[in-house]
């Protein structure tokens, strides 16, 4: 991790009326393919901010519909870094402070809104996940083209640039969770070992133990040009349904 890279996701905060995805998807006992990979159809990752300001949130929010982009329409689209700051400012405090932001507020405000792309404004739902169950995690993956994440960052990702993993035997002050801070990225892809995230504008590799114990939020993320355009569709795709959990989120 570079010194310069900023963190600012904020303390989860839990709304009881935020579905469950398995109310919306017939999950079951459905297992998740070995490996799933959606980066690959984008060339390259841009910054949004996120080594001048604490805007991870809004950051993983563009890189996820980048990469629905991507994949679903076959197209280069970059975000900039004044539509992600913009993001940050409608969900935060910003610019007047720059302490970051809370995930769900984010998805609410994307939810409700939308956030603008250079062909109109893409449209989301989204619906919690168990962060402790990985297969939760790989089906919306799988299924939805990513997953958006909140880790409580140790401080031994300092030295990690490539791939974040447990050190067993670094002293306790430095692996406890959230040691380092909070942080926002949404993984794309996965493997039988370990997950693929975007951060700081690179691709890195998150083993599933680091995953396991160092997440403290997760959610799936619905996007209605994803469903139309991809030619992936989980079973029993309620829209419908989210769409009214959506509006009650917004009383």
């Amino acid at each position: 991790m570079n010194a310069h890279m900023k963190l600012g996701k904020l303390a989860p905060i839990i709304d009881p009326r935020v579905p469950h995805l398995s109310k919306h998807i017939l999950m079951g006992a459905v297992k998740p393919l070995p490996a799933v990979d959606w980066t690959k159809a984008v060339k390259s990752w841009p910054m949004l901010g996120n080594d001048k300001f604490s805007d991870c949130t809004a950051a993983a929010a563009y890189h996820m519909a980048q990469c629905f982009r991507a994949n679903s329409s076959l197209d280069d689209w970059h975000p900039n870094d004044q539509a992600a700051l913009a993001l940050y400012a409608a969900t935060s405090g910003f610019p007047q402070v720059d302490q970051g932001a809370v995930e769900l507020d984010v998805l609410r405000y994307w939810a409700k809104n939308g956030i603008p792309t250079d062909i109109g404004t893409e449209t989301i739902a989204f619906a919690t996940l168990n962060p402790a169950n990985l297969d939760e995690l790989r089906l919306s993956i799988q299924w939805l083209g990513g997953v958006y994440l909140g880790v409580a960052l140790p401080l031994t990702i300092q030295t990690q640039t490539d791939t974040w993993d447990i050190v067993p035997d670094a002293p306790e002050n430095l692996t406890a969770p959230g040691s380092l801070g909070g942080h926002a990225v949404c993984a794309l892809a996965y493997d039988e070992t370990s997950f693929t995230v975007v951060t700081w504008g690179q691709l890195v590799k998150v083993t599933s133990a680091f995953m396991q114990k160092y997440l403290d939020e997760a959610y799936a993320v619905v996007s209605q040009d994803w469903l139309a355009n991809s030619g992936v569709s989980p079973s029993g795709l309620n829209w419908a349904g989210l769409q009214a959990d959506m509006a009650a989120l917004q009383v």
